[in-house]
């Protein structure tokens, strides 16, 4: 670095020089904060240069993601005037405006890039582009070329996808077909995509499915209806074709609207629940929430992750257990949160995604970034919150409403601006303390009888905080103990009422005989004459007597 600064400062050429030191931080160095700043030195001299306005609006759309859109349109626009005809451009220019959802705009540059001999990993991108436009039938059919693009590195994919023979295409019969569902990327992706099941086994004779191993007992504890297999085919069995699962949706002849089971369509037996919830789970009251920050490293270039700090304010709140459901952690995020903090790491103690299931089930929500468990969440019907940058991944066609679509049980939060995180979590916190109310709304509803403080309505919109449920739970808890102990003392008082009653009437049964004893029999015979003379000698009483004795 230091070379280069002198270098810069001596150099008798300086555009050469800026060239020069804008290609080796962008290439070598990787810093393109700084790639950005030469290129852009470089613009006075070779203000007719495409290659510098590509790379700079390539570099702004890669490092600033969502800022300084005007910037990045424009030096791609003015490359693409200065080479029309150059498809690289053109297709940066086609990303960036799709990206930002200028659509109409973006169209017109996708239809110029199919006259420009586009590579698979052009038309891949076009794929993308659609579905999240929300053209499924044409998005998935480009996604195709996923198995053919330039750039795919080796074992990317299953070997069994680079047979085109057997691999599925859209002119395949599938009747009478024993038909292999195959796993080809993330485990998100298989937990997404295998909710088209049901639908595949109405157009084949047999369906059979190979997923990742670490998916085989929820997948086998899912009552799916038929064989599966755990990372490859085995040897000799006997099949006719095999379907990628992201090729579902073509399959199936979906579109935005009929996506299949957005409910939720895989279970956890219970017994692994209740293991599950008594071996890890407090066993309080408090709201349980589980988290997940981080997924693979294919969801790095959209600035998926979640830096687990901005997550801390969650674990602040007054009546709430903070579950982490993060197996990786390789920079050590989880050690650095500050031991006064409700944290509990489940990594682990989460053999497979069953055992992940059946913890999701213990939580009464879950909030993630874009990953595998948020799928597996969703998957469930567990009430969950995905919190998106920006700009989210083309799968995900609506990120504003109350669901994120392929998931009615997953609210989406977006960013404003891109790594907004913790904007983000302040409204993900909001909706977490109205579910608390709701949840303690409903316990008081429940526990006690109507009348009582408990019974009365809390509204879930109401201004009430959670200090001030939780004062009035303590108010009720001493009004209820003080009820008791008056009931007690009330108790304790008549009982000794009665026994004291008791005693002097026992006392004065004793006492009567001694008394009376000398003519008991003949008190017993005046009453009884006295009783049947006063019977017979009795008057009719006159009018006012008989009115009065009315």
């Amino acid at each position: 670095m230091r070379f280069f600064e002198k270098y810069e400062e001596n150099a008798y050429d300086k555009e050469e020089v800026y060239k020069y030191l804008a290609d080796i931080y962008y290439e070598n160095i990787k810093d393109y904060e700084k790639a950005i700043e030469y290129y852009e030195k470089m613009i006075e001299k070779y203000g007719d240069n495409a290659h510098i306005y590509n790379m700079l609006g390539h570099l702004y759309s890669t490092y600033y993601q969502d800022k300084y859109m005007d910037k990045q349109i424009y030096y791609l626009k003015k490359a693409a005037e200065l080479e029309p005809n150059n498809r690289v451009i053109i297709k940066n220019i086609a990303y960036v405006l799709g990206k930002f959802r200028q659509y109409e705009e973006a169209d017109k540059y996708y239809a110029r890039l199919q006259q420009l001999n586009p590579s698979h990993s052009d038309l891949h991108s076009y794929g993308g582009y659609l579905v999240s436009k929300r053209d499924f039938v044409n998005g998935f059919k480009f996604l195709m070329h996923r198995f053919s693009k330039e750039d795919l590195q080796e074992g990317a994919f299953p070997p069994i996808f680079l047979n085109k023979k057997v691999r599925w295409n859209d002119k395949m019969d599938l009747s009478g077909k024993h038909v292999i569902l195959h796993f080809e990327q993330g485990f998100g992706d298989s937990i997404m995509f295998i909710r088209f099941l049901d639908q595949v086994k109405e157009m084949c004779a047999k369906v059979s499915i190979v997923v990742q191993r670490p998916l085989l007992e929820l997948f086998a504890g899912s009552d799916l209806g038929c064989d599966i297999y755990p990372d490859d085919i085995p040897m000799g069995l006997k099949y006719d074709v095999v379907i990628p699962m992201m090729d579902l949706p073509l399959v199936c002849h979906t579109t935005a609207d009929t996506i299949p089971h957005p409910e939720g369509y895989l279970k956890v037996e219970q017994k692994y629940i209740d293991e599950f919830r008594e071996q890890y789970v407090h066993k309080n009251d408090k709201f349980k929430i589980g988290i997940a920050y981080e997924g693979s490293v294919m969801g790095k270039e959209t600035d998926r992750d979640i830096p687990l700090r901005f997550m801390y304010p969650l674990m602040e709140l007054p009546g709430v257990e903070i579950y982490c459901f993060q197996v990786s952690d390789p920079s050590d995020q989880m050690g650095r949160v500050p031991s006064n903090l409700q944290f509990v790491r489940l990594g682990d103690k989460l053999r497979n995604f069953r055992d992940t299931a059946a913890g999701l089930k213990c939580m009464d929500m879950f909030i993630s970034s874009d990953n595998g468990v948020m799928n597996l969440a969703g998957a469930l019907g567990i009430p969950s919150i995905c919190l998106f940058n920006t700009i989210s991944e083309w799968r995900w066609i609506d990120t504003t409403g109350d669901d994120v679509v392929w998931y009615k049980s997953v609210k989406p939060i977006q960013a404003t601006t891109s790594r907004a995180w913790d904007e983000t979590i302040k409204r993900a916190i909001e909706i977490v303390e109205k579910r608390q109310l709701e949840k303690l709304n409903n316990k008081l509803k429940m526990s006690v009888p109507k009348g009582s403080i408990k019974s009365k309505n809390i509204s879930p919109n109401a201004a009430v905080s959670l200090d001030a449920i939780a004062g009035l739970l303590d108010e009720e808890e001493k009004a209820a103990k003080k009820s008791v102990k008056k009931t007690t003392a009330k108790k304790s008082t008549a009982k000794k009422t009665t026994s004291k009653t008791a005693a002097d009437a026992k006392k004065s049964a004793k006492a009567a005989p001694k008394k009376n004893s000398a003519k008991p029999a003949a008190k017993k015979s005046t009453a009884s004459k006295s009783k049947t003379s006063g019977a017979k000698t009795a008057k009719k009483p006159s009018g006012r007597a008989k009115k009065k004795e009315e």
